[in-house]
């Protein structure tokens, strides 16, 4: 690599790696805020919070890797032409064109590693962030509960202890109304609430005590007494209400997703075709966004090497690509899903569209010069 690749390689990755850590910051910041009624519960400790954070990076990460990227190499090449150099280059007899080989070495290296976060790093995050969350909305619900209030957080159940201390509740009453059509009602003398073995429901074990049954359909009312019982919590739909992390599409690799696609297409019905397509553009769209940094690497450029060019314009630049980015890439999601093109080719033509400006506008800024594109 030569003086001047070096040279620009600095300049490029110094407000690429500002941007990368600005961005995630911001990311995470605002998943925290949108979570902070689980991750601030009463259950949760700082070690917590930080295997959440952990576990999220990866995903960030993905996210931002191609804003920041295209950010900083607006704003390295734009810097280099804001001091005359793009033009004194020009003067030694060397193209700005010559500038476009860093980005692209940079893109290589950039996007093969966002493609493997995406398909591999991301979707382990997910599941290990998943199972996190769901862990400590359980803890928040094991111990929100206090003495002489009723607790209605897990839905269908309503839960009061007339004392509650480190766990130990005594003189409980349990309402079960998951199943309308045959409400039961427990009352016991002491009561714990604990994870349920292998599973993410929670397990309410009860100690002398004496259940009511009431079946109003069939005209039929049953009672029973206890010394020692357990009811499992079902708590899919408090888990997903409060859980905003998770969403089965992330949590699942590269292997899994083609698994996946393999066999709903294997279904041979509509609806499996309908799945199929689904899950090939959001694999698809994964990969896409990751190697979008080839594209941007030759929009750049161009974009940056006028001497008008200021920061400013680089950052504004940034913007308005990465929503043009995002709505054809939106669109190209749409046509996969619909059939109307190959799932791998609808997703791909965002960056193909946007890389064909640029070998445009880099076209013309070779015939033109350092003043061709302001």
């Amino acid at each position: 690599m030569s003086l001047l690749d070096r040279y620009l390689a600095r300049e490029i990755l110094l407000p690429f790696a500002a941007g990368l850590l600005f961005l995630i910051q911001l990311l995470l910041a605002t998943q925290l805020l949108a979570q902070a009624n689980v991750l601030f519960g009463s259950g949760v400790s700082l070690l917590d919070v930080g295997r959440v954070i952990a576990d999220l990076f990866p995903y960030f990460m993905g996210f931002v890797l191609p804003i920041a990227f295209l950010l900083g190499v607006v704003l390295g090449v734009s810097r280099l032409a804001a001091d005359r150099e793009v033009v004194a280059l020009a003067a030694a007899g060397l193209s700005p064109v010559r500038l476009v080989r860093v980005p692209l070495l940079l893109a290589v290296l950039v996007g093969a590693f966002g493609v493997w976060l995406a398909v591999e790093v991301e979707p382990a995050g997910m599941r290990a962030a998943t199972q996190a969350m769901n862990e400590i909305v359980k803890r928040n619900l094991s111990s929100d509960l206090h003495a002489g209030v009723f607790y209605e957080q897990i839905p269908g159940y309503t839960l009061y202890a007339e004392r509650a201390r480190e766990g130990d509740w005594r003189n409980v009453l349990i309402y079960d109304a998951s199943s309308p059509e045959a409400p039961v009602l427990a009352l016991a003398q002491r009561g714990k609430l604990a994870p349920a073995v292998g599973g993410e429901d929670l397990q309410l074990v009860l100690q002398d005590g004496e259940v009511h049954r009431d079946q109003s359909e069939r005209d039929t009312y049953a009672a029973a007494t206890f010394g020692r019982a357990s009811l499992v919590l079902g708590l899919g739909r408090a888990l997903s209400d409060r859980n905003n992390v998770s969403r089965p599409s992330r949590e699942q690799s590269y292997a899994q997703l083609q698994a996946g696609i393999s066999a709903a297409y294997a279904e041979r019905t509509p609806r499996g075709d309908e799945q199929g397509r689904r899950l090939e553009g959001y694999l698809h769209r994964k990969i896409a966004s990751a190697l979008a940094v080839f594209a941007f690497a030759l929009l750049g450029v161009p974009l940056a090497a006028s001497p008008r060019v200021g920061r400013s314009f680089g950052i504004g630049a940034t913007f308005l690509l990465m929503v043009a980015h995002y709505i054809l890439l939106r669109s190209g999601e749409v046509m996969a899903q619909r059939g109307q093109l190959p799932a791998w080719l609808s997703l791909e033509l965002p960056n193909l569209l946007l890389g064909g400006v640029g070998l445009v506008l880099l076209g013309v800024l070779a015939w033109r010069g350092t003043g061709a594109v302001r």
